[in-house]
């Protein structure tokens, strides 16, 4: 009887832990994902994202850029903020708030190029006919699309 209750329980836990994901957030693999509705500056976008528990996206994967490529098309986006920037080392990108080492990258050709002083990074949108959906440096202050990637409630660690 009591292994059938902590069998029950364990079930209801993994349930609950793989298909919930806020309102309004989409569920992929182990992460919930929000495209902003707004264009924002990369440090306003990360502040949206803070509000709701969450960061601007880290890209571990191909597959990751994939999924996200196809929402930016799903949702008609142009360019999109992520979470990386240059500020520690100049051409040395990692993942904010905490510093993460990047083991994935998807940069177009050429970039990052820091044209104009330009620290945070991006998803070029279909507007550009040699980077069209490939990570480039742009400067923070511009106003961009963005996507946050929800932060898992029990740890407080990025999911995925």
């Amino acid at each position: 009887m009591t292994r059938t209750i902590l069998q029950f329980l364990c079930l209801q836990f993994v349930v609950v832990s793989v298909w919930m994901c806020p309102a309004g957030w989409l569920k992929h693999g182990p992460s919930c994902y929000h495209m902003g509705p707004e264009e924002e500056t990369w440090f306003d976008a990360m502040k949206m994202c803070q509000i709701h528990g969450s960061s601007l996206a880290t890209v571990l994967s191909q597959e990751e850029h994939n999924f996200i490529v196809g929402l930016m098309k799903q949702l008609n986006k142009g360019n999109v903020w992520l979470g990386g920037t240059d500020w520690t080392v100049e051409g040395t990108f990692v993942w904010e708030p905490y510093g993460d080492k990047m083991n994935y990258t998807n940069f177009a050709p050429g970039e990052p190029n820091n044209l104009n002083n330009e620290n945070c990074l991006l998803i070029d949108g279909p507007d550009h006919k040699h980077h069209q959906y490939l990570w480039d440096d742009r400067d923070c202050d511009k106003s961009e699309s963005y996507i946050c990637k929800q932060m898992d409630d029990v740890t407080g660690n990025l999911i995925g």
